[in-house]
Formats: structure tokens, C-alpha cells, sequence
């Protein structure tokens, strides 16, 4: 089966989500009640593997669309440096919300990185890997970098149909997967 629960129930009513977005004006998850939600939760704005996340996002968004899937970022820190601008200048129909205080990450059940995630033998090998393809840093880390995110799917329903809470900073939801598990709720 290609529904997934990390640390979550499956068909049950997802929890509430209303923040600012990047303009200013706030959005909530209702507003897509009769829609399909992918809604990623993102680490800092400094994150190689967030950015990278987005990034495959950006590039599935003909896929998304085919699909009739709405997607909601969140992210608590600094998205103006990651998020905002690129999502304006490639004029995606992606939301960009902001929870500074991280209150919809607790409600979210998402938790922040040990010592232990940051240390595991896969993460070692994911920085070298951005380190020799030389990618450019995004800045200091910032308050709260240890903050991990996840990725939700919620069906028109309102309820979740994929839970990924992330483990340690590498453990994203594959697009794939998530739009499998849409699928296979409908």
C-alpha cells in the first residue's frame, strides 16, 4: 500500500492550519475543503535539504497540477530568503505560509532533531555529496535549527491520506508517494 503513517493515524480529520502567508493575508486549510492538499512543513530557510525539497517540488508542479493538487508550504524562519521570491518569480500557484512561533509544527505533531538524527552515517554522506557539488550556503543557522518538518497529504474530505513526520533532516516524503497515496484514497 502506498499510503504512509510516520507516527500518525491515517483517515482521520487533519488538524487545523491558519497563518499568515507570505503577503500578510491570513489562509487556512479549509479554504480547500473539495481539493487534495499537499502541505510540506519546512526546516530553516539554511537547509540544503529543504531547499532541495522545494526544488523537486518546483519541478513536479505539472504532475501536482494533473493531479488537481493544491500545495501549502510552511515555514518558520526567514522564507523570503528561499520561498517568497521564487515562488512569485516562477508564478506557482503554491501557498507560502508563515508560523514563526512554530505553533502549527507542535499541533502538526512535528518535533525537533536529537544529537542522534544529526549524527547518523546518511546525513555525513548527504553534506558531502551538496559540499562537492558545491552548492551555496544559505546563511547561519538560525534560532530553532534543529526544527524538523514533515509532509502531509489531505484528501478533499479534509482527512490525512500520507503522514511523514521527519525523523532527522533527511527524511522527506517522496512526491511520488504522496501523490500515489492521494490516489489510492480516492
Amino acid at each position: 500500500m502506498s499510503s504512509r503513517s510516520t507516527s500518525g493515524k491515517l483517515g482521520v480529520p487533519a488538524p487545523p492550519l491558519e497563518l499568515p502567508a507570505a503577503g500578510g493575508e491570513r489562509r487556512s486549510l479549509e479554504e480547500f475543503r473539495g481539493k487534495p492538499v499537499i502541505i510540506s512543513f519546512l526546516g530553516p530557510a539554511n537547509c540544503m535539504f529543504c531547499r532541495g525539497h522545494v526544488l523537486k517540488m518546483v519541478s513536479a508542479k505539472d504532475r501536482i497540477a494533473r493531479a488537481g493538487v493544491a500545495v501549502i508550504f510552511v515555514a518558520f524562519h526567514d522564507p523570503d530568503l528561499m520561498m517568497s521570491k521564487m515562488l512569485h518569480d516562477l508564478d506557482l500557484s503554491f501557498v507560502l505560509l508563515l508560523d514563526r512561533a512554530r505553533e502549527a509544527y507542535a499541533r502538526w505533531g512535528l518535533q525537533t532533531g536529537t544529537l542522534k538524527n544529526l549524527l547518523r552515517p546518511g546525513l555525513a554522506w548527504a553534506i558531502l555529496k551538496l559540499l562537492f557539488n558545491r552548492q551555496p550556503s544559505l546563511g547561519s543557522a538560525p534560532p530553532h535549527h534543529r526544527q524538523l518538518g514533515g509532509d502531509f497529504v489531505v484528501d478533499r474530505a479534509g482527512n490525512l491520506v500520507f503522514v511523514n513526520r521527519m525523523k532527522s533532516m533527511y527524511d522527506r516524503a517522496d512526491i511520488d508517494d504522496m501523490l500515489a497515496a492521494l490516489r489510492s484514497a480516492t
